[in-house]
């Protein structure tokens, strides 16, 4: 979409490579798919069939696996893996001329640096950019009371896979006929799952053999049936990195966008507990309505500082309406 209005974008990503992270995530697309659909060009939109996690499933919905709908979006754009920023400056050289500072200067570890008029930063829950535009304590995410257990876990048996892939009467996004990851079709001992688990409570984080415990310690055979209630306690030891983690949250306030040269998008700006895949589907809004004010600077000559107020104010009402709804 910012090449289609040409807008010039490099994104700087501080993994070291698609797919790098050690935590796996899936993501679900819902109502922001019309959002997505008008963003990107039609070849790659329909490309992204082949980032389902299970391409021998005939998906009639939308839950790509992080590491190859990044790949997907990424195509035509300029981006850099590898890239942690350490600090960033907005000079004042071209006040005079241009009525707005610039450029941004953003510099990473390791000593390198990159210019750019806007610098947008989509850089998570624990945003450095926000916290430098706020301050620290300001930008800081909040503890929440609740806790989280996630990860992706290949049980290793045909029976439990089985149960999991078939519809809950329950709850229709968490078992059905997908999984995680396929390598063959008919062998469902090859099938992984992630499996996630959220409770009441704060504690101290766990990984490994003692997150699976602590899991499984919280899931009690009187609080859930099946097929829940196997899909936290048939985990295996040996499973991939499993983690506990208090979740955490930020009350989106007001910030200065240094006329013009900084702002926010993502999680960065509405950090909010994972419920629905809200914290993707405004995301993706975030980018449509980024690129739409963009434009406005183009067409009706509105100033950057202006267009970016617009944004923060409507992102200030969108992410309060949302967090209202999630403590319902």
């Amino acid at each position: 979409m910012t090449q289609q209005n040409g807008f010039q974008v490099t994104v700087y990503d501080k993994e070291q490579h698609i797919g790098g992270r050690t935590w796996k995530w899936t993501m679900v697309v819902h109502w922001g798919l019309p959002t997505l659909r008008d963003m990107l060009p039609a070849e790659v939109f329909y490309a992204l069939k082949y980032a389902h996690a299970n391409p021998f499933y005939a998906y009639s919905d939308d839950k790509p696996e992080t590491a190859t709908i990044k790949g997907g979006m990424c195509t035509g754009i300029g981006y850099t893996l590898g890239k942690k920023v350490t600090d960033i400056r907005v000079e004042d050289s071209k006040e005079e001329e241009t009525g707005r500072p610039g450029p941004v200067t953003i510099a990473f570890e390791g000593g390198e640096v990159a210019t750019a008029d806007l610098m947008i930063g989509a850089d998570g829950s624990s945003s450095r950019v926000r916290r430098w535009l706020v301050g620290e304590e300001a930008g800081k995410s909040l503890l929440s009371e609740y806790m989280i257990g996630s990860g992706i876990v290949k049980y290793g048996t045909a029976e439990q896979a089985k149960k999991l892939l078939e519809p809950s009467e329950l709850c229709a996004v968490a078992t059905g006929p997908t999984a995680n990851n396929v390598v063959d079709p008919e062998d469902k001992t090859t099938y992984s799952f992630q499996v996630v688990r959220i409770w009441h409570g704060t504690e101290e984080g766990r990984d490994g053999k003692e997150a699976i415990a602590r899991m499984k310690e919280v899931t009690a055979s009187d609080m859930f049936q099946e097929p829940f209630y196997s899909a936290i306690h048939a985990i295996p030891q040996a499973s991939d990195p499993i983690f506990t983690r208090q979740l955490t949250y930020w009350p989106t306030v007001s910030w200065d966008n240094r006329r013009g040269s900084v702002t926010l998008a993502g999680d960065a700006v509405h950090s909010m507990l994972p419920n629905r895949g809200r914290g993707l589907n405004h995301a993706l809004a975030d980018v449509m309505q980024l690129v739409k004010q963009l434009v406005r600077v183009k067409v009706k000559g509105i100033s950057v500082q202006e267009a970016l107020e617009f944004m923060t104010n409507k992102k200030l009402s969108e992410s309060t309406q949302a967090k209202r709804g999630l403590a319902r």
